[in-house]
This record gives structure tokens, sequence and C-alpha cells, in this order.
């Protein structure tokens, strides 16, 4: 936490669906990309109002340290290393810039390629 935000009214917490949500929402701006969607659980839970985020997983250490795995698919032509590395980077940028917390580390998986059609970039 930045030391100029420090003001002693009380505790605030987070909560790490409200991270993983943060973190659902940067991936959807980048084109391309998908959060990979395969739990039967995540399908049945929306049925009944509850909603299970299971394509980012967020992780509280001892430490107080946060780190996030998020599971991805990519479409097909995209660099998968340099399309990693801005899901990596806009997924850090809006957990520090919505919740002020410094992420240690922003792990991605690419579960799958997207067989649609590629765009051409010129």
């Amino acid at each position: 936490m930045r030391p100029e935000n420090k003001v002693d009214l009380g505790v605030i917490q987070v909560h790490t669906n409200v991270i993983a949500d943060i973190c659902s929402l940067a991936i959807a701006e980048i084109e391309g990309v998908t959060l990979f969607r395969n739990d039967p659980l995540e399908g049945l839970a929306s049925l009944v109002g509850v909603r299970l985020n299971t394509a980012v997983e967020v992780r509280v250490e001892a430490s107080g340290q946060v780190s996030v795995v998020v599971k991805v698919i990519l479409r097909y032509g995209l660099n998968l290393p340099e399309t990693s590395r801005r899901i990596q980077d806009a997924v850090m940028t809006a957990v520090e810039k919505m919740a002020d917390i410094n992420l240690r580390d922003v792990d991605v998986s690419i579960q799958g390629i997207n067989k649609g059609v590629a765009s051409c970039v010129s």
C-alpha cells in the first residue's frame, strides 16, 4: 500500500473473489483472449445465483503476498509469449489501480487455442 494512502480509519478487506473479478475484467479487455471455462460446477452454481470463477485462482500467502493464476484460451495466430505478457501487465495494473494491492506474480496458463479465423494485422 502506498504511504500517502495510509489513514487510520479502520481496516479495508478485499475478498479474493473481488481480486478474481478484477482480473477477469482486465483480461476481457484484451482482444483475442478469453477465460477458460470448463468446470461443470460453474454452470450449476450460476443457476442458483452463485458465481464461481475457476479460471482465476487467487493465492494469499501467510506473509500477505498475493499471487494470481489465470487460465485462458488464446485466438489462433496470436504470439503466445507476447500475449501472455500483455495479460500479466493488464492484470497487475488493474489490481494495483483498483485494490491498491501489489501482486507478487501473475501466472498465465494457456489452456487452449481458439481455432476461429485469425485476423490479419498490417
